[in-house]
């Protein structure tokens, strides 16, 4: 009980032994009877050195050495994974010096795809070009996989230089890509083939186009700097086969993504091919759109200009609108009417006047002389009647006195008529614009005349002719 109670927990017995040795001789020098009281005091001693000797406790025997404690634990992270079956170790980690060294084993990278292996170069037959895009994609990897070289394919299916090339690594590996545009029976495609563990993959198909996709560029045109491929193809409308317009877009190969990537922010469309200069002269080239075409009956009357869109460190974006002035009456209306629907009252009326006024603009239908004028006079009575202009009167006065027979008018004269005794009489706009509403109910032209104007132009509705 004593032992168990009171012992001191010394740490290293070997120390209290040799002290004890000393002890003993030592007091063997103090027999002499003149020193007995130091005698003794030595005696006394020995004993309590021997004492605390035998309280050491006994070290356990084979006992294994303490594990380390375990690695602190990243705050908000948490890592689950299956260890595997086999890894040379025992799976409860008992052997594991830490246990971060298990996790270590089950999360291996995953291998990066080896974009400069490819088949070995030999000489197969090149396959007859087939007919439909998806059977031409095929019959291209099948022969470039056997070993086949683009040049050849590209010779024998009679591809010009704007429709292949095989001189640009867009993976940045080394090797080549394969870039072919091809027109098949049911439509054009754009495609890149590269090399990847060993074989032949397509790295990008773009199709759905009318016609072959036309290579505009390829380089590097951001500066950034990794090739880039600029290309456009013509797509017509089902249903009006004359509006066609040109669909361009502009890839490049992300890395980290692994695949080919959009640069531009929207679709890019055009009446004509685009083409490329650096404009500001900041080594990035900009994507310039030039508006020729002043169209068709398909799209109707069209803004002439240039469209320039630039890189902005994302994307490339429309960055400079330079419109030339219209060059056709109902151009100078609709512009006008979009300022009236913004409520931007003042500057409609200036573009409802230049229509009108301006000799040098020109009809775009040849019936317009008949009611154009009368549209316009009216839309002048209502913004200035929003307005309270002191030219509502003269505005209004003008619109009628060209048509003095009411019922040989064009719709927009009654509409005029029926606004303006309307507002006479309860001088509020919107109970005006009921009665307008119903004239246009039973006169469909009102709104029909205005729609015929091609796929380009604005669509109005009733509610949009007196919105009050």
């Amino acid at each position: 009980m004593f032992r168990s109670k009171r012992c001191l927990r010394l740490t290293n017995r070997s120390i209290l032994i040799a002290c004890f040795s000393r002890l003993v001789t030592l007091c063997r020098m103090l027999e002499h009877p003149a020193s007995f009281p130091l005698y003794s005091l030595c005696l006394c001693g020995g004993i309590l050195l021997l004492a605390l000797v035998g309280c050491q406790p006994a070290a356990p025997a084979n006992l294994p050495p303490a594990p380390a404690s375990f690695p602190t634990v990243t705050p908000g992270r948490l890592v689950r994974g299956l260890l595997p079956t086999v890894v040379g170790l025992p799976l409860d980690g008992s052997n594991l010096a830490n246990p971060a060294t298990a996790i270590a084993i089950m999360s291996q990278p995953t291998a990066t795809p080896d974009y400069t292996a490819c088949p070995a170069p030999a000489s197969p037959d090149v396959p007859p070009r087939p007919t439909t895009a998806q059977e031409s994609a095929a019959a291209i990897l099948a022969y470039l996989n056997a070993g086949g070289q683009p040049s050849a394919l590209a010779s024998a299916w009679e591809l010009s230089s704007d429709s292949f090339r095989a001189d640009v690594d867009f993976t940045g590996e080394g090797v080549p890509e394969t870039v072919l545009s091809l027109q098949s029976d049911d439509g054009g495609q754009m495609l890149v083939f590269g090399c990847e563990n060993g074989q032949i993959v397509s790295l990008f198909g773009a199709a759905a186009a009318d016609t072959a996709p036309q290579i505009i560029a390829i380089g590097d045109m951001n500066a950034d700097p990794r090739p880039d491929i600029l290309f456009t193809a013509q797509v017509c409308s089902p249903d009006t086969p004359d509006d066609c317009a040109y669909r361009t877009d502009l890839r490049t190969f992300s890395p980290s993504e692994g695949r080919f990537v959009g640069l531009l922010s929207s679709t890019l469309a055009s009446l004509e091919p685009p083409t490329i200069r650096d404009v500001d002269d900041d080594r990035v080239q900009e994507i310039i759109v030039r508006l020729t075409d002043d169209g068709t009956a398909a799209t109707g009357p069209l803004r002439t200009g240039v469209n320039i869109y630039d890189w902005n460190g994302t994307f490339y974006v429309l960055s400079i609108i330079q419109l030339d002035p219209p060059a056709f009456r109902i151009q100078y209306v609709q512009e006008a009417d979009r300022a009236f629907a913004r409520q931007q009252f003042d500057q409609a009326a200036s573009l409802y006047e230049r229509a009108v006024t301006d000799p040098a603009l020109r009809f775009w239908l040849n019936d317009e002389p008949a009611w154009l004028t009368a549209y316009i006079n009216y839309r002048l009575v209502l913004a200035f009647a929003y307005i309270e202009d002191e030219r509502l009167l003269p505005t209004f006065q003008a619109a009628t006195a060209a048509y003095p027979d009411p019922n040989n008018a064009p719709v927009y004269v009654t509409m005029t008529n029926t606004f303006w005794n309307a507002l006479q009489v309860t001088n509020n706009l919107n109970s005006a614009c009921r009665e307008v509403q119903a004239i246009i109910a039973a006169r469909p032209e009102a709104v029909s005349l205005l729609n015929r104007y091609g796929s380009r132009s604005p669509v109005y509705a009733a509610q949009e002719l007196c919105p009050f």
